[in-house]
């Protein structure tokens, strides 16, 4: 009785040993296809993970230390304006009459006014110098008054090629003239406010002041205020002044607007001039028939049609101009509201208007009347 309980718990022993023996063997064949599949995308998707974050670490280094490099070169031209400042007594309205600058010191045997190189990197130094006078305001050109002891504004910006969405490095520095040095009393000032379409003042824009006998420049600060240095006579001069910088307009279309600034006299400030002055937008107009299809160019070579600005300078924001073709572009326009009809009379059910902003550029679709 005992052999036969034996010999049954011997064959079950026999069987788990023999079981563990296959599933041994089974695991020793290695994966399945899709086992290795899996394991092969795991491996794929960690790889490009680990390879963005290498590219990622790589460009944060480049990125680092060319702002190293334009920080330095920004540190260096600062120092060379102060020691060109407090050469003499006639060194600040030297510097201050320089206006904006650029690359004014290269590197040891680089060309001048080129980029500065740097380990094969090409950088841009731009130095802008202006007069900090605040008068009886915020800023100078909010208030005018007497100039006795002004003080000199330089900004150092350092750009760089392929800086991508790098912000460039800026350094500000105000340079305060000697007591005896020749600033006060013989020099006068112009501050010239600058806003953009939405009346926000509008930075970094180039300003010329000008008369019969001079001409300097000077570039507006963050609150949209460009404040030039000038050597007007003894009975004061006239001045004017200029907006120059490529792509932007006025309120009439004009890129280069001037304004009569008035009298300079000697030793005061003087704020009559301030522009509205912006990014210069393009607008399309597609002519076309009743079910909204383009009509042929000849339909519309010669006709006139209308456009009209909801801001404009004058009498009347509308303006007539004469078709060449069933598509017509608009450019160098004062970035505002535009609607725009055929012929030269409004039609009775209104027309279509577009405002700037958004991709590409803004159309309107004009119907033409079928004859």
């Amino acid at each position: 009785m005992a052999q036969a309980v034996r010999r049954p718990l011997r064959r079950k022993a026999q069987d788990m040993i023999e079981g563990a023996s296959r599933r041994r063997a089974h695991a020793d064949e290695g994966f399945s296809m899709v086992e290795l599949t899996v394991a092969m995308l795991v491996l794929g998707v960690l790889s490009m993970a680990i390879i963005g974050l290498v590219l990622q670490t790589q460009s944060m280094s480049e990125s680092n230390r060319s702002r190293i490099a334009a920080a330095n070169l920004a540190a260096r031209e600062l120092d060379i304006v102060r020691e060109e400042f407090t050469r003499n007594s006639g060194a600040p309205i030297a510097v201050a009459d320089q206006g904006v600058v650029v690359n004014p010191h290269q590197l040891t045997g680089q060309t001048a006014g080129q980029p500065l190189r740097v380990d094969g990197t090409a950088y841009t130094v731009r130095r802008t110098s202006a007069w900090n006078i605040t008068g009886n305001g915020v800023s100078a050109c909010e208030g005018g008054a007497m100039v006795k002891y002004p003080t000199l504004r330089v900004q150092v910006e350092v750009t760089w090629k392929d800086m991508g969405a790098v912000a460039p490095v800026t350094t500000v520095a105000a340079l305060a003239p000697k007591k005896d040095d020749k600033v006060a009393g013989t020099t006068g000032y112009v501050a010239v406010k600058v806003t953009d379409a939405l009346g926000q003042p509008n930075p970094g824009r180039r300003v010329v002041v000008f008369s019969a006998t001079e001409s300097r420049s000077g570039l507006t600060d963050s609150s949209g205020c460009a404040v030039v240095q000038v050597n007007p006579g003894a009975s004061g001069t006239m001045y004017s002044a200029r907006m120059s910088d490529a792509g932007l307009v006025d309120i009439t279309g004009d890129p280069e607007p001037e304004k009569v600034v008035g009298l300079v006299e000697r030793g005061k400030l003087n704020n009559n001039a301030s522009f509205a002055y912006d990014r210069a937008m393009s607008l399309r107009i597609h002519f076309v028939d009743t079910a909204g299809d383009l009509v042929a160019d000849s339909v519309m070579d010669g006709q006139p049609y209308t456009v009209v600005a909801s801001e404009y300078a004058g009498a009347s924001g509308g303006r007539m101009l004469v078709a060449d073709g069933a598509v017509v572009t608009l450019t160098g326009l004062w970035p505002t509201q535009y609607g725009a009809y055929f012929g030269t009379l409004p039609p009775p059910g209104g027309y279509d208007t577009v405002a700037p902003g958004g991709p590409g550029v803004p159309t309107i679709e004009v119907e033409v009347p079928t004859p």
